[in-house]
């Protein structure tokens, strides 16, 4: 009897600790640049997103561009199943306004919130650019 006690005290424990939980439902992206170049409101450089098959819905909340938080504001990413082919995930276009060219960009990775709260930044293992 004191053992069970004992495990269940241990059991416990280690729920507690933070080191034992695994983050579900943060989704792998994928990024496509689409166009760049002037436009009417100054210079606009356009990219897509897309879930890899597999991917959990998930909130981004910011896209590292050169390692910095980009201007764009949060967007939803859909659940994408995993039966399907790579290029069937749904595409989010996204677009980015500067005043002038701003040089080259690069993707190096993003922020997700999971929906259960889970918040956990990504680094894509080599940059996507979107502005050569």
């Amino acid at each position: 009897m004191k053992r069970f006690i004992a495990l269940v005290i241990a059991a416990f424990a280690l729920a507690g600790c933070s080191n034992f939980v695994t983050d579900f439902g943060i989704p792998t992206l994928r990024f496509h640049p689409v166009s760049f170049g002037p436009a009417a409101g100054g210079y606009q450089v356009s990219f897509e997103v897309q879930p890899i098959p597999g991917s959990p819905s998930a909130y981004v909340t910011r896209i590292y561009i050169n390692g910095t938080p980009s201007q764009l504001s949060g967007f939803g990413v859909a659940e994408c199943l995993p039966p399907t082919t790579a290029d069937a995930c749904p595409k989010l276009a996204q677009t980015l306004t500067f005043a002038a060219n701003p040089g080259t960009l690069e993707i190096t990775g993003y922020q997700a919130q999971s929906l259960n709260g889970t918040v956990r930044d990504v680094t894509l293992p080599a940059p996507v650019l979107i502005n050569p």
